[in-house]
Parts: C-alpha cells; sequence; structure tokens
C-alpha cells in the first residue's frame, strides 16, 4: 500500500503587530499557491528510511515524522517535486507535515494536523503555514499569545482569485533565513511603533481583504504595497534593506514598470512575487523578469491553490 501526498507552498505577505503591546505578538497574512509544492508518494515495508531521489533535509524530516509518530517502521519516500529550501516558500513546514500526514495515514495513526504540527515544532510564530496545508486559501492568523504554547488560531481564511495569475521571481544563490537564524533576528528586532500595527491592520481590513471579496487586483495590490512597505522598513535593520537582497529589490521593481497590481517579498525572501489581473500582464511581467535574472534565478507563473494537502492511499 501507498500513499501519495501533494502539498501547495505558501506566499508570506506580512505581519500585522510586532509591538505586542496588546499581548500578542505577529500575526501572519499569507496565500497558499498551486505551484512550486511537494509532492511525494510513501511506501511501508523497508527497514529503514529510504528517499528517492536523496535529499539531505528530506532525510530529516522523513526520521523527524517516524520519531514524532513513534514508530520505529521503515518507509520509503519517492519525490516527484519539492518546494526550495529557504527561498521564503514555507518549504519547511509543507514537508515537514506532508510526510508526517502521509505516514500517520500509512500507519492508520489517528492525529490532526495541529498536534502534528506542534509536535514538529512548527507554527511557533505564524499559523499560516499550518492553515495552508489544511485549508489553501488566504489566510490571516491573530498572533501568539507569549504564555499559550499553541498554534496561532486562524481569523479569517478566504477562498483567493485563482484568476489572478502570480509571477515568483527567485533569485539563485541567494538564501533567505534559518530557524535559528530567524531566532536570531527577532531578537535584534528593535521594538516596532505602534502606529505601523495600527496602519497595517486598517489597511487588512479596509482595503486587502474588501479588495479579494470584490476581486479587484488593484484595491488588494495598492494595500499589499504598502503593507509590504511598511514591515520592509521594520526588518530593513536585519535583512539590509526593505527587500533582502539588491536581486529582489530589482525584480520587484521590474514587475511593477511592467503592470503587475500588488508586489513583495514573501518572508525573509529571496522570492519576489507580483499579483497581476491576466495571464497576458503575467507573461509580460514574467519575461521581463527572464531577461532581468538571466542564469541568476528562476521564473513561475503561479496562482492560488484553494484547498490543503491532498493526501490519499493508492
Amino acid at each position: 500500500m501507498r500513499v501519495y501526498v501533494k502539498t501547495p507552498s505558501r506566499l508570506h505577505l506580512g505581519m500585522i503587530d510586532l509591538s505586542g503591546s496588546l499581548g500578542r505578538l505577529y500575526g501572519s497574512i499569507g496565500l497558499a499557491i498551486s505551484k512550486p509544492s511537494f509532492e511525494a508518494t510513501l511506501e511501508l515495508g523497508l527497514p529503514d528510511v529510504m528517499i528517492e531521489p536523496y535529499d539531505a533535509f528530506l532525510k530529516e524530516a522523513a526520521e523527524r515524522s517516524r520519531s514524532v509518530l513513534g514508530t520505529v517502521n521503515g518507509f520509503a519516500v519517492k519525490v516527484m517535486e519539492k518546494i526550495p529550501r529557504h527561498v521564503g516558500l514555507g518549504s519547511g513546514t509543507q514537508t515537514l507535515l506532508g510526510i508526517a500526514a502521509g505516514l500517520a495515514n500509512l500507519l492508520d495513526i489517528k492525529i490532526s494536523v495541529d498536534e502534528l504540527a506542534i509536535k514538529l515544532g512548527r507554527g511557533t510564530r505564524s499559523g499560516i503555514g499550518t492553515a495552508v496545508f489544511k485549508h489553501g486559501g488566504f489566510i490571516l492568523d491573530g498572533g501568539i499569545n507569549p504564555d499559550r504554547k499553541i498554534i496561532p488560531p486562524i481569523i479569517t481564511r478566504i477562498d483567493f482569485p485563482e484568476k489572478w495569475p502570480i509571477v515568483l521571481a527567485i533569485p539563485s544563490g541567494i538564501r533567505g533565513l534559518s530557524e535559528e537564524e530567524e531566532e536570531t533576528a527577532f531578537k535584534n528586532l528593535g521594538r516596532q511603533p505602534e502606529w505601523i500595527a495600527d496602519r497595517i491592520s486598517r489597511l487588512v481590513l479596509m482595503k486587502l481583504i474588501p479588495g479579494i471579496l470584490e476581486e479587484d487586483v488593484w484595491e488588494f495590490g495598492e494595500a499589499l504595497n504598502e503593507i509590504q512597505k511598511l514591515v520592509g522598513t521594520y526588518f530593513s535593520s536585519v535583512q539590509g534593506g526593505i527587500f533582502s537582497s539588491e536581486l529582489t529589490h530589482l525584480c520587484i521593481k521590474t514587475m511593477l514598470e511592467n503592470g503587475a497590481a500588488g508586489l513583495g517579498q514573501s518572508s525573509w525572501g529571496p522570492t519576489a512575487y507580483g499579483f497581476t489581473d491576466s495571464i497576458k500582464t503575467a507573461e509580460r511581467v514574467a519575461s521581463a523578469l527572464r531577461d532581468v535574472l538571466a542564469d541568476k534565478g528562476i521564473v513561475l507563473v503561479t496562482k492560488a491553490s484553494n484547498s490543503g494537502a491532498i493526501i490519499r492511499r493508492i
């Protein structure tokens, strides 16, 4: 018996409140996207864990999954597609949950996604990755209560317009922060002024979400652009600027000049994204990005994914 697993990846669009003055921290905005994805089959019957083709992170993820589920069974993971590591697309959470949930299915172990995430050490700062795995779509979470070790609550989950093509530019040779580096970065950040959290909250409630619901990509994009500027300015002290690299900044500038409506850097980057109003616009943006990046990265045209991970026996 085998289990098929396919997860979306995610864009992290920003954080709402890093002042913590109300007792909660962060509050994340995110979106599931259809590609790149993690896609694999899992099969029992081996004395140890086997990854095909071999990948050190996937091997570690498989061993962690076996450990948290309390099993000594070996299994094979045949990988058809994987999400690039440390580029801002949520590969860690999607890969870990994909393998762990697939193994639980194989072993007939009843365990919720949230329980798995906690056991795997996910969701300690943002609930976006776990929610994207479960449901897909646009996600807004309520941040963490530092006194409670639980995944941030989901305030809203909305189907996102799949007719808006999303262009991704993923520079090569540049990596975002690891979990350990991220922890250090947050410790080194100064206190965020409350007015920034106030402004982002208003933009999310009165412009970003209404733009999604009314399928107005320009209203959505205007709100997103300002949120990205506010968040990026706050993080500039630890990432060297509003964006994590000059190449990411150049990609975002190129998207803006070629008609993208909403732009930004996902998480710590270096992935840049641009929301567009049509496939024609997306193709123009993608073509301009390929000219800019040449052999220094890849360009993808994707879309929102309004469903979560697929896990089924085959």
